[in-house]
């Protein structure tokens, strides 16, 4: 598994490039950065915050849309995304003695 700060170097870098994504690619980078959002909030016990979230939203819509992102659309969601799994492994590394969540692995869906 990747650690979060490879992915979020993951996420950067993808945003900057993001002319160079597949369609595919595209989708399983938003899906992999909502998974692990959703799943820092639930190690830091606090679920609600994926509804709260804007980013999370973001990433939801984006990814429930079949066909095609424009690259302008697709860069501020990776890079929204990158920061705030960024404030999610700050607030774990914080609170102590809690494992971060692991970059997801899975495909987008």
């Amino acid at each position: 598994m990747k650690s979060i700060a490879v992915f979020v170097v993951e996420l950067t870098r993808a945003a900057q490039d993001v002319a160079t994504l597949s369609e595919g690619e595209k989708l399983r980078l938003r899906g992999r950065a909502y998974v692990t959002i959703r799943e820092g909030w639930r190690v830091l016990g606090e679920p609600a915050r994926l509804e709260e979230s804007a980013e999370a939203m973001d990433l939801i819509q984006a990814g429930g849309m079949p066909v095609h992102l424009y690259d302008d659309e697709m860069k501020p969601i990776l890079l929204e995304a990158a920061k705030v799994i960024r404030e999610i492994e700050a607030a774990i590394a914080a609170k102590g003695g809690v494992e971060p969540p692991a970059a997801s692995t899975t495909k987008g869906r």
